[in-house]
């Protein structure tokens, strides 16, 4: 961890921690997960939160636990987590924001599939709500943008872009981001063990796939 002492912000069982960088928040997340001694753990964009329980730890008891775990966390080998692949359709009317992508990055809109799906990304974080993917590319993209009217529905699988930052939603919502895919797996199912498919520090890569194949996969099928 960092030698600068991190920022901690109590607030009734919840313990909020600024931290520098993607590193310094899954090395974090690690080592809070090792202790098994929070409720839960929420990793940001820019910091990481944790839950206790009051009957068992005081505000600082708990300020102090979390301090002495960050004190002793280590780096995360990004190998050892788990890639995950997706698969997505780039046709039609699932990719309705495509062209207008592909002519702010400045290429053709047929060559963007092989250009999405070529690009570097990890999952930053979770939130919006559940299993809702926040992506951060470390390949250089143009702003991009949200769109001036917002949708007021965007279906569950779609993929929006903004630039670096990428999105996958998770459930049918209203949404500004520029779409230009969707997938047909099923981002959260509340019936597993672990309900969000994807979790912080991940390395995501795209797959394309026809429409005919998202028409069959079982996960479309069964929406």
């Amino acid at each position: 961890m960092a030698k600068n002492a991190p920022m901690i912000h109590v607030c009734d069982d919840w313990i909020s921690i600024a931290l520098a960088d993607r590193e310094s928040i899954l090395a974090a997340q690690s080592a809070f997960a090792a202790s098994g001694q929070w409720t839960e753990i929420v990793p940001g964009m820019d910091s990481i939160t944790v839950q206790f329980d009051p009957g068992l730890l005081s505000p600082d008891e708990a300020a102090s636990l979390a301090r002495q775990q960050l004190n002793g966390a280590t780096s995360v080998n990004r190998a050892s987590i788990p890639m995950a692949t997706i698969p997505v359709c780039y046709d039609g009317d699932f990719a309705p924001d495509l062209a207008f992508v592909a002519g702010r990055i400045g290429i053709e809109a047929d060559r963007f599939p092989e250009w999405h799906s070529t690009r570097a990304q990890q999952v930053a974080m979770l939130g919006f709500m559940p299993g809702f993917a926040y992506l951060d590319s470390p390949d250089p993209c143009p702003a991009i943008g949200r769109l001036a009217d917002p949708r007021q529905l965007v279906h569950a699988g779609s993929i929006g872009i903004i630039g670096r930052q990428s999105c996958i939603y998770s459930f049918d919502s209203p949404g500004g981001w520029p779409i230009i895919g969707r997938t047909p797996l099923h981002l959260f199912d509340p019936k597993q063990e672990h309900p969000a498919l994807l979790a912080a520090g991940q390395t995501v890569r795209f797959e394309t796939i026809s429409r005919q194949t998202f028409d069959r996969w079982p996960e479309a099928a069964a929406k």
